[in-house]
């Protein structure tokens, strides 16, 4: 599937097909733990005993998930729900590891979006060492959109070997707006 041909985008084709040599060779990957996922559905107002559920742990939420939007979850996809009829600027938080090669460079690609500003910081990432890890923030801008729209972009990171591909979506919900008389 072609996104340029699809309005889903990036919920259309997924990442593409696996390449089992790519696959054993990533270049960089995405670290999130079993704390980052509790931290995740205690952010989202799930209950202590359906956490303790999932995790079969006498679970409690930390103090610090308080405040940890569920789109910082360190995960390869960025996903950010937005209002509708509203301009928006959503900025995601990654930390990525170097498992590629040592003394690599990894610069930033973003695909085209007119409908979507995307700044990547820092644009350039450099790792001395094997297991190195990075953190950089995606600040994604955009005019107000209207209900039920989704946009999506690409965020490329490559050293020239690996290609490292993360999808970005914006979607919107209703305005509460929108149900008044």
């Amino acid at each position: 599937m072609d996104k340029s041909r699809n309005i889903r985008g990036e919920l259309s084709y997924g990442s593409g097909h696996v390449d089992p040599l790519k696959a054993i060779d990533p270049g960089l990957v995405y670290e999130a733990f079993k704390e980052d996922y509790i931290k995740l559905m205690c952010s989202m107002g799930y209950p202590t005993n359906l956490i303790k559920g999932v995790t079969a742990e006498n679970t409690s939420c930390p103090k610090t998930s308080e405040n940890v939007p569920p789109r910082d979850l360190n995960y390869p996809s960025l996903t950010a729900l937005v209002a509708s009829n509203k301009s928006f600027t959503v900025t995601f938080h990654r930390t990525v590891k170097n498992v590629g090669h040592a003394n690599s460079t990894y610069k930033a690609q973003v695909s085209r979006n007119p409908k979507l500003k995307v700044e990547v910081l820092p644009a350039v990432l450099s790792f001395k060492a094997l297991e190195e890890k990075k953190s950089f923030n995606v600040t994604v801008r955009g005019g107000a959109l209207q209900n039920r729209t989704m946009l999506s972009t690409t965020l490329i990171w490559s050293d020239g070997t690996h290609f490292v591909r993360s999808p970005i979506l914006v979607h919107t919900y209703p305005s509460v707006d929108q149900f008044r008389d």
